[in-house]
């Protein structure tokens, strides 16, 4: 019974150890993303934009089910998983917007767009690292 336990224990804490391991990866990919878009506004590449806003759109997969998400969260702000479910759903909003403005060649637009992502970004960081 007690190797049961030990073991039951050694599995949940491998599934955390993963879902933190994820998520960084999925940080960064978004970082990569964002850094990626910045980038192509400032030297002209329409290129650099779309394959930020792609990197940006697949990172921003794992927090599209509120109930997933409870376990990229912090085990005391799980109960707040709706609001990194709602600054998801904002990211791709943006992002699909800020591609057809692209696709329009309003720019102006498009960074504002880009400003979209960056403070959804930071509204759901401000809840999790309690800013």
């Amino acid at each position: 019974m007690k190797l049961i336990k030990t073991m039951t224990l050694v599995a949940l804490m491998s599934v955390a150890g993963m879902s933190q391991d994820v998520l960084s990866t999925n940080m960064t990919q978004s970082e990569t993303g964002l850094t990626n878009i910045q980038k192509g506004f400032l030297y002209n590449s329409i290129e650099m934009i779309k394959a930020g806003a792609t990197q940006i759109k697949a990172a921003n997969k794992i927090f599209h089910n509120p109930e997933d998400t409870k376990k990229y969260l912090p085990s005391n702000k799980s109960h707040m998983s709706n609001v990194a479910f709602n600054a998801a759903k904002r990211i791709n909003n943006a992002t699909d917007e800020m591609l057809l403005y692209i696709d329009a060649k309003e720019m102006n637009k498009a960074q504002s767009s880009f400003s979209n992502i960056i403070s959804a970004c930071g509204s759901c960081h401000a809840v999790v690292r309690g800013w």
